[in-house]
């Protein structure tokens, strides 16, 4: 893991956000690469009569914080010692983020404290990124301070997301004192459990494997229970698996567990 990506922006999230990139771009000696989206929506201002108009103090307002950013970020990284960059980039948000993550290992964001669901902004954002991308995104909760490599937990169920989340996290499980895999009940036959974990072993990965009984509680109830009890310091999950707009509406294991996990969590979709 070399091309470490984070979300920049003067959000609430992006000093946890940039400590875990931090954290990462130092373990593997890698490069750290800030992409600062600049939507011009933002900028833009419609009439009663379908007009729209350029605000041209806002944008350059918004320039003047963005230099700030860059500033301050700046003198933080010739500390660290570490190669970086900084990648603009017009146009939405996600679409930013999308961009810029075709050639990158990781993409690092941040979950909202609340978990509302506000479009643009945490969970929302981050469903859009990793729904749209094949870059695995990192989800950083606000509280996160750093980034730790003594335990990891992989929630599995069989699916194909699961199976990518493996695979793209491996250099973050490989980097990881101890890794467990998690199942709630049993996966079809055809995906067992025990295919992960030969599957990491074959890359110097030895993982353990719970399977525990979902009982009168949810899946993702079960599974919050299980990485409470075991702490790990984070989580690397499948997104979306039963389809993105099913779980926008009924919930689901992905949106609920983002709103309550307090960690870290890998996504691949």
């Amino acid at each position: 893991m070399k091309s470490i990506m984070v979300h920049a922006g003067s959000d609430a999230g992006f000093d946890s956000r940039l400590q875990v990139a931090l954290d990462l771009t130092r373990r593997f000696n890698g490069h750290l690469s800030l992409i600062l989206p600049r939507p011009p929506q933002d900028y833009v201002a419609f009439d009663m009569f379908g007009g729209a108009h350029f605000i041209a103090e806002a944008f350059e307002a918004a320039e003047k914080e963005r230099q700030k950013l860059r500033s301050r970020v700046d003198e933080i990284l010739k500390v660290e010692g570490m190669p970086w960059d900084w990648q603009d980039f017009d146009g939405t948000t996600v679409d930013a983020l999308v961009n810029a993550a075709r050639l990158g290992d990781v993409m690092i964001m941040s979950l909202d404290a609340t978990a509302t669901g506000a479009p643009g902004h945490g969970r929302a954002l981050v469903s859009d990124v990793v729904t749209a991308s094949r870059t695995p995104v990192l989800a950083v909760p606000l509280s996160c301070k750093n980034m730790a490599f003594d335990r990891a937990m992989i929630a599995y169920d069989g699916g194909f997301e699961a199976a990518n989340a493996i695979r793209t996290g491996l250099p973050l499980l490989a980097a990881t004192g101890a890794v467990r895999i998690a199942e709630v009940e049993a996966s079809p036959d055809e995906f067992p459990v025990t295919d992960a974990a030969t599957y990491l072993s074959r890359h110097g990965v030895n993982a353990e494997i719970a399977v525990v009984a979902k009982g009168d509680t949810s899946i993702e109830e079960r599974l919050l229970a299980e990485t409470r009890a075991w702490r790990p310091d984070f989580l690397v999950m499948g997104a979306y698996g039963h389809g993105r707009w099913r779980e926008a509406i009924f919930g689901g294991v992905t949106r609920f567990l983002l709103g309550e996990i307090g960690i870290p969590v890998l996504l691949a979709h």
